[in-house]
């Protein structure tokens, strides 16, 4: 009969948790969202192993310190029992279980507390430790009672000092007076009403000298005693730093699942801030914890968390998925360690409790000793190294860029004086400037003509296109192009190397999984029009791979993949960024190039690549995006300091020389990146902004600088609130 119940129950909460996903998604459908249940399963297929196996550690540690805090308040109601002249026929010390049973039992009630509805499943504490262990039941729900307020005390300081900070305009005040509305009934309720009402001679009425309550009303008093004892033992100061230490590791251990589905599938939700990730797991806990019938809180659990994703922006549907995804991730993380403990709590189960030496010298325990402290002092060097993993992850997402393609922005009107500089510049250069432009949506390649043309597209692929170079004669271009329709300029895993040609507008894939392409002018391979491309490759799948220099001798001729030579491995723990590659007449191929990582430097290179002998590397200096200035083996770069930060520094090719700034435009619009000289070495054509930095998104504007008349100030060139990145330049053939 109790089975039919049991089964009857389950398949009321299942039915429950399928009706709410249901209604869920049928809310995120109506508000436009494409909710497929394939991307769950793609979601679980693609999770991050390396951030789940950070989440299942974090359990860990957030089980160490509720372990040890059951163990403290324990020992606080049992030890106040006995110095209150309690009749224990044993001992109270040889009741509190050791940290490993504890830990075991922990377990076991973290799996147990979303079996059933208003986390009843909680009360596994009590029967495990009641049945398996020797505790008294009064002191089971007054350590487990207590233990719940202070989680309550702990989620209030996170409220109070982390997500108010940054919640991206969600309201939590309402929240945050709840919150300390029924911590302040707890406390009131637990340490004050709850003893005075267990004095009373309740007795006195016949309702009460009935069995089953007189049994409730000697459960009370014990319970009232065992929490008095725990008050008068001052003990809240290491309860609530433990309680702290269970609510940083638990929602470490979320925040680092919550990225492990999101990061293959959702960057936009991988990239949100942290508080406002936090506000979406408190209020999916929160959810999960109301008296509704779940199935392991399905259903309960994602409104909540799509509730507050959505009110803080984020699609619905993506929402939905990833908060299903990660639940299902951390349950069957959660119950596989429940199960595994409760096997083991049952496999070395206690035996009859051991008869006390009654005539021994009780031991005295000091307040400081080694035992006493290092569990929390192991569990607070967890939670740091967890928290400082979480934190590492983060910057670690940050460094990869924006997630989500930039506003296109708008084009602005030049002044007067900026068209007329511009016009006047142009007639002087007579060539050609092509650079990468968000201006109509994703990033395609726009060019100017010269001499009074204006700018015109010449790509329309609905992928990123990125970093163009003119190839030696000029008819043709190479560049990067994405594999997803956006993609940010800081990650080099998502790229292959194209060619355009610009009499007839053809493009061809030359190289996959290839990026940052530039060609090797005047290449002995083969004429100038099959001159050689070199590029930069990630072999690692991350932003921190381990990225090589290639050498594609034709690429022209060759298909993908064809005669690639591998010219430049990263030494010392670094890897290779921003290649620019020219011959100088000898049989060594020159290069300049950006390394970072364990090294971080500006740096040429020569070799013979054409023999395909070693390079020899020499550090040139600090800074980045480092290009030749010319045909006598001079080289620029941006470093600092420069008025708005940067400014374009060179270095001359001669014995003894040092580097010295070549320009450092005037205000606002000092702050330079993408410099790109001319073959001659004459103009300089660039990239600035007003101080924004990132190079795929920031208001750059192109500009051009004739070196051989440096008293006229760089042209302007483009006129558009969009970002304009990577410019080269081609100058008008000799007469």
């Amino acid at each position: 009969m109790g089975g039919m119940k049991t089964a009857t129950r389950l398949l009321v909460s299942a039915a429950c948790s399928v009706l709410v996903l249901g209604l869920l998604l049928s809310l995120a459908a109506s508000l436009g969202a494409d909710v497929n249940p394939g991307d769950i399963v793609a979601a679980l297929r693609g999770a991050v192993p390396l951030l789940v196996g950070t989440y299942a550690l974090c359990q860990l540690g957030q089980a160490l310190a509720r372990a040890q805090r059951a163990r403290v308040l324990l020992r606080a109601s049992l030890d106040g029992a006995e110095n209150g002249a309690a009749q224990q026929p044993e001992p109270p010390r040889s009741r509190v279980p050791g940290l490993f049973r504890m830990l075991l039992v922990t377990f076991v009630r973290g799996a147990c507390a979303d079996m059933l509805p208003a986390r009843i499943g909680e009360l596994s504490y009590v029967a495990m430790l009641n049945r398996g262990c020797a505790v008294p039941a009064a002191d089971c729900l007054s350590s487990l009672s207590i233990g719940l307020l202070f989680d309550f005390l702990a989620l209030l300081a996170v409220l109070a000092v982390a997500v108010p900070a940054a919640a991206q305009g969600l309201s939590l005040v309402g929240s945050m007076v709840v919150l300390a509305t029924v911590c302040a009934a707890g406390v009131a309720l637990l340490f004050f009403a709850l003893p005075v009402a267990a004095a009373w001679k309740w007795e006195r009425f016949a309702l009460f000298r009935w069995r089953p309550a007189a049994a409730l009303v000697k459960l009370a008093r014990d319970v009232a005693t065992a929490v008095v004892a725990v008050r008068r033992g001052r003990v809240a100061g290491r309860v609530l730093a433990l309680s702290l230490g269970v609510r940083a590791a638990k929602y470490a251990g979320l925040y680092a699942l919550f990225l492990a589905v999101t990061r293959p599938l959702w960057p936009e939700l991988s990239h949100a801030p942290v508080s406002a990730v936090l506000v979406a797991l408190i209020a999916a806990e929160g959810a999960a914890s109301l008296p509704v019938p779940t199935f392991l809180s399905f259903g309960s659990y994602e409104a909540g968390g799509l509730a507050a994703l959505t009110a803080l922006g984020f699609p619905a549907g993506d929402s939905l998925v990833a908060m299903t995804a990660m639940h299902l991730l951390s349950q069957v993380v959660d119950y596989s360690l429940g199960g595994l403990a409760f096997l083991v709590f049952s496999w070395c189960a206690p035996g009859a409790p051991e008869k006390p030496d009654r005539k021994a010298k009780p031991i005295q325990h000091s307040a400081f000793s080694i035992q006493h402290f290092l569990p929390l002092v192991l569990s607070i060097l967890f939670l740091f190294l967890s928290l400082l993993f979480a934190a590492w992850q983060a910057r670690a997402i940050r460094k990869r860029g924006r997630l989500t393609a930039p506003p296109k922005g708008e084009a602005v009107e030049p002044t007067a004086a900026e068209a007329a500089a511009r016009d006047a510049m142009m007639r002087v250069f007579g060539g050609r400037i092509v650079w990468s432009s968000n201006r109509s949506g994703l990033h395609d390649l726009w060019i100017l003509d010269g001499p009074g043309a204006q700018p015109r597209r010449l790509t329309r692929s609905g992928y990123t296109d990125t970093y163009p170079r003119f190839s030696p004669d000029g008819t043709k271009v190479c560049f990067s192009r994405s594999k997803e329709p956006w993609v940010s300029q800081r990650n080099f895993d998502k790229w292959d190397t194209w060619v355009l040609d610009l009499a007839t507008g053809e493009e061809r894939l030359v190289a996959t999984n290839a990026y940052q392409a530039s060609w090797c002018a005047a290449s002995p391979y083969g004429s100038i029009a099959t001159d050689g491309l070199c590029f930069v490759r990630d072999g690692s799948g991350g932003i921190n791979g381990a990225r090589r220099l290639f050498f594609l001798p034709s690429p022209g001729v060759c298909g993908p993949g064809d005669e690639e030579e591998l010219a430049l491995d990263g030494a010392q723990g670094a890897y290779v960024t921003l290649p620019d590659a020219r011959d100088f007449g000898a049989s060594d191929l020159e290069l300049c190039l950006t390394l970072r990582g364990a090294r971080r430097a500006t740096v040429r290179a020569s070799a013979g690549l054409y023999e395909k002998g070693p390079y020899h590397v020499k550090d040139v200096a600090g800074g980045c995006q480092m290009v030749f200035r010319g045909p006598n083996g001079a080289v620029a770069w941006i470093d600092h300091p420069g008025r708005m930060k940067n400014a374009i520094y060179a270095l001359d090719n001669r014995r003894g020389a040092a580097p010295y700034v070549l320009l450092d435009a005037p205000e606002p619009w000092s702050h330079e990146y993408f410099p790109r000289f001319a073959a001659d070495g004459r103009w300089l054509v660039y990239g600035a902004s007003t101080g924004g930095h990132e190079q795929d998104s920031a208001d750059y504007e192109i500009f051009l600088w004739d070196t051989a008349d440096t008293n006229t100030p760089p042209a302007r060139l483009t006129f558009h609130t969009g970002n304009d990145c990577w410019p080269d330049v081609f100058p008008a053939p000799a007469d």
